[in-house]
């Protein structure tokens, strides 16, 4: 039986990127517990009570909360979240074990969380007693440019389209693409151990990112993504709904 070592607690303003957090909290087996708040609501929450704190902070913090996050940092392991890279030194100052912005890849929170676990010796003993998923999770793509080869994390991919004689990869953040040229069946066959499932002919998902699913009035689905992209679902691929649901 595997035994969760963490309690995480979330002090994340960006809406978005805090969606991304839980979702990844939720999926990692360490993590047993996780509470979502706002940095405002810091001074009354009983933080004694998580082993864990990613906290956001949009400017360097007045004195009375630079040392609040000293003392947090003696109890927790403290993981600071910024977008202004000024404040990677701070973080580090106030003994935060990780500094990562709002922009981090999924691949890159992921490591984050492998770090948690090498500086906890029991999850870490843990870990290496039952190496489950680890090629998966570390896997990647090689897609190849003009001139160049880009390697992919799995990780950080959250739904697939067909374009001709390539797919587009798309990420967490919306706007990013990638081009890949593989036939769709290819990378399904591919991707399905890391949970990607067919919802339409040329469209794949992976399952964890789906928030909704709704009936239109042709009888086909529309699917809600947790980062708020949306989706068809044809009849073609209902097999798919066992998955989902």
């Amino acid at each position: 039986m595997f035994t969760a070592f963490f309690n995480a607690l979330t002090l994340v303003n960006d809406e978005q990127f805090n969606t991304l957090l839980s979702i990844q909290l939720a999926s990692n087996r360490h993590f047993d517990s996780h509470t979502s708040a706002t940095l405002d609501q810091l001074t009354k929450l009983d933080t004694s009570q998580f082993n864990v704190i990613l906290l956001q902070l949009s400017e360097a913090p007045q004195p009375n909360l630079l040392f609040q996050l000293i003392d947090l940092s003696k109890n927790a392991k403290l993981v600071i979240i910024a977008d202004d890279p000024n404040l990677a030194t701070l973080a580090f100052e106030v003994g935060a074990i990780d500094f990562i912005t709002t922009r981090s890849p999924i691949s890159r929170l992921n490591k984050c969380f492998d770090k948690l676990i090498h500086l906890c010796p029991l999850a870490s003993a843990m870990e290496q007693a039952h190496p489950m998923t680890k090629s998966l999770t570390h896997s990647h793509l090689i897609v190849k440019d003009i001139g160049k080869v880009r390697l992919i994390e799995i990780d950080d991919i959250i739904w697939i389209n067909g374009a001709g004689n390539y797919v587009e990869l798309h990420f967490w953040q919306q706007g990013a693409s990638v081009l890949h040229r593989v036939t769709m069946k290819n990378i399904e066959q591919q991707l399905a151990p890391a949970g990607f499932i067919r919802v339409h002919r040329s469209t794949l998902v992976k399952q964890t990112v789906i928030s909704e699913l709704a009936v239109t009035d042709s009888g086909d689905y529309k699917l809600k993504l947790k980062n708020g992209v949306q989706l068809n679902l044809s009849r073609r691929y209902k097999n798919s709904l066992s998955a989902i649901l």
